[in-house]
């Protein structure tokens, strides 16, 4: 499995939009550091720097996931190697979850060089351990919730479609839709949504749904039962015989 892991990363290494993913991921981080130094200087977790930082990164999480995890399929696709790739003498679903788990890997390594210069910077700024250990807290849900959730639903997506622009555009979609019903009383129906909420509700309880218990339980149900179907789907498109 580590020798197809291996694999797949070097595929990714040599492709341009390694780059341009870790950069867009920086972009909302790299303006808050800009508007902090120059403009309002406001470290506080619930309406200053990281407030404006996690509402930005949010947006831009399901964009990034989404042509991460598409253009890690996309490449057999581009390069006219499906067939080959299918045909490796190992199981299809190690094949499949080696290209998952590269882009978990990547998305993770993305995430805690992101963490480690949030701590870095509020250990400089403001000093409080308990703000830091809260921002891990808050950063950390929203990472798992959505990323566990574009990953896998859009590794069936472009495995689907095989379309790369069609799979970054729903990515699009799917951000659009999470930030304008990420208030709305219902949005823990929607996994990218209820993990903003679920993130939030470290740094500021008023954040999150009135009813806490039940909105926390069908949040959760949700996700898990949608992971376990996009597990399976996966694993039904990597052995479909009409490719």
């Amino acid at each position: 499995m580590m020798k197809l892991i291996k694999n797949e990363w070097i595929k990714m290494k040599s492709e341009k939009v390694t780059l341009v993913i870790v950069a867009l991921s920086l972009l909302p981080l790299l303006m808050n550091l800009a508007n902090f130094f120059f403009n309002n200087g406001d470290t506080s977790l619930q309406n200053g720097f990281y407030f404006t930082y996690y509402n930005q990164y949010f947006m831009l999480l399901p964009i990034i996931m989404s042509v991460l995890i598409s253009y890690v399929f996309y490449i057999e696709y581009k390069n006219k190697t499906y067939l080959d790739w299918i045909t490796y003498p190992e199981s299809r679903v190690k094949l499949l979850f080696s290209k998952i788990a590269v882009a978990g890997l990547m998305i993770f390594a993305i995430y805690l060089l992101q963490l480690v210069i949030l701590l870095l910077f509020y250990a400089i700024v403001d000093g409080d351990w308990g703000n830091m250990w809260l921002l891990t807290s808050s950063y950390t849900v929203l990472n798992v919730i959505v990323v566990l959730t574009i990953l896998l639903g859009f590794a069936v997506i472009i495995q689907w479609t095989q379309h790369l622009v069609a799979s970054i555009s729903i990515g699009i979609g799917v951000s659009l839709l999470s930030m304008i019903f990420m208030a709305a009383p219902f949005s823990y129906l929607i996994p990218p949504a209820f993990g903003y909420r679920l993130g939030l509700v470290m740094i500021d309880p008023t954040y999150y749904y009135e009813n806490v218990v039940s909105s926390t339980i069908i949040g959760i149900g949700l996700l898990m039962v949608l992971m376990i179907g996009m597990l399976l789907l996966n694993v039904k498109l990597v052995y479909r015989k009409n490719l």
